[in-house]
């Protein structure tokens, strides 16, 4: 009977042992199912980049060449300052740039760009208000205020015109008056110090012809438009009165919201138009 015993314990090992065997044979282990898992496939995913580009960037533009201004060396480096944007730039840029300028003149003012370079090449001449460069039938004027600016946007006109100044020169010298009296400067650099507006009183101030040997009434008083809030530029006339004298009419609004039409009287000075009086 023992050994009967150990034949049966024989028996189940020996059926245990080929089972396994079985397994380890198909490559699986733990429990078999009727379908074998479907082999694992890795993919691989390639990502084309474009190719990188730099472009370089735009080389600067060359100052024009200017001449030389005996006694006045700053005056060929700071025309040439804006000759570079006169080449560069689109008329808006330009604009911004001489915003001493009327914007509405700079277009048209600075429109023959070849016969500018070529004034401009010339030696300039110093004179007592400003250094002017000539050539080709052409002169360009800049004057003192701009050339310290170290940018000097200049007058160009025909050589030998005595007076370049034009109508809309004198309303924008009242423009911007008004705009620093009412805390809006066209630009935070335009201050009296450096770009002065109130004539200076060189000569008897009488634009009336009365024979009167006074000062200008605003170099008297430069504050007497303090309570100026707002003016209408747009709507700004120029009318002539004798000699350099011209008068600016525009409306203006006060403090308590009182508008009324108010007239500068100007004259032109080493700066150019200036103002003299207003009323």
């Amino acid at each position: 009977m023992k050994s009967a015993g150990r034949a049966a314990v024989g028996a189940v090992a020996l059926a245990m042992t080929l089972a396994i065997t079985a397994c380890e044979d198909d490559g699986r282990t733990g429990i078999l199912t009727d379908e074998p898992s479907p082999p694992t496939t890795e993919t691989t995913t390639t990502t084309t980049l474009a190719p990188t580009t730099t472009t370089a960037p735009a080389a600067p533009v060359a100052p024009p060449p200017v001449g030389d201004v005996p006694g006045n060396p700053a005056a060929a480096p700071a025309l040439a300052a804006w000759a570079t944007d006169l080449v560069s730039l689109d008329v808006d840029a330009l604009t911004n740039a001489c915003w001493t300028m009327p914007p509405t003149t700079i277009a048209d003012r600075y429109s023959d760009v070849p016969a500018i370079l070529t004034a401009i090449a010339a030696p300039g001449v110093d004179g007592q208000y400003a250094v002017t460069w000539s050539g080709g039938g052409l002169s360009v004027a800049a004057k003192r205020s701009e050339i310290a600016s170290g940018y000097a946007c200049p007058f160009v006109f025909p050589a030998g015109q005595s007076n370049f100044y034009t109508a809309a020169d004198a309303s924008h010298a009242v423009v911007r008056f008004l705009s620093r009296a009412t805390g809006r400067p066209v630009n935070t650099r335009d201050v009296e110090t450096f770009y002065p507006l109130i004539c200076p009183g060189n000569s008897p101030w009488d634009p009336d012809g009365t024979g009167a040997t006074g000062q200008p009434p605003l170099k008297l008083d430069p504050n007497q438009l303090a309570g100026i809030k707002s003016f209408d530029a747009d709507a700004a006339t120029v009318t002539p009165v004798r000699g350099d004298y011209v008068r600016v009419t525009l409306p203006v609004t006060d403090g308590t919201g009182n508008s009324r039409s108010m007239q500068f009287t100007l004259s032109i000075g080493p700066e150019g138009y200036c103002l003299g009086a207003a009323t």
